[in-house]
């Protein structure tokens, strides 16, 4: 048989290393470190706070399509892109959209654009196509402002 220098422990000194190994875990408070709040997250909750806008603007009425629903029910809908930031929180390019038009249908592009002409006159299209080629950088303070200025403007509508 092989014998071994592992020692094996008495009760006692079993229950102190218990004892021990509480008082260290009760001596030290956790303490979390608060992360500061990055740029996209920011951008995360602009997005949650005009999307609400956009939807309680347009009363829950779908741009591309009759349907008519709740606002909590209905989606922002971008003519250009989101990925755009230069258009990206432009009260021209977004609009109520149903789940339907908005992410089945692709947004509807040619249905929209003819709406969009019709609610601001000829032009917004090439207008919104030329601003999607801009380079914006955004800093907090501004996406701080919008979103007070969105958020005091959204709860006018509910």
């Amino acid at each position: 048989m092989k014998t071994t220098s592992f020692k094996q422990k008495t009760y006692e000194e079993v229950i102190e290393a218990k004892k021990k190994a509480q008082a260290k875990k009760r001596s030290k408070p956790k303490v979390k470190k608060k992360k500061p709040k990055t740029l996209t997250w920011h951008k995360k909750k602009l997005d949650a706070q005009f999307s609400k806008f956009i939807r309680y603007r347009d009363n829950g009425q779908c741009f591309t399509c009759p349907m008519k629903a709740h606002p909590k029910k209905m989606q922002n809908g971008h003519f250009v892109p989101r990925q755009y930031l230069s258009v990206r929180f432009d009260e021209k390019n977004c609009n109520c959209q149903c789940y339907a038009c908005n992410m089945l249908f692709g947004g509807q592009p040619s249905k929209y654009a003819i709406e969009l002409e019709r609610k601001y006159g000829r032009g917004i299209v090439e207008e919104l196509e030329a601003r999607r080629q801009e380079i914006t950088k955004l800093d907090i303070a501004w996406y701080l402002e919008k979103i007070e200025y969105y958020k005091s403007i959204t709860e006018e509508y509910v």
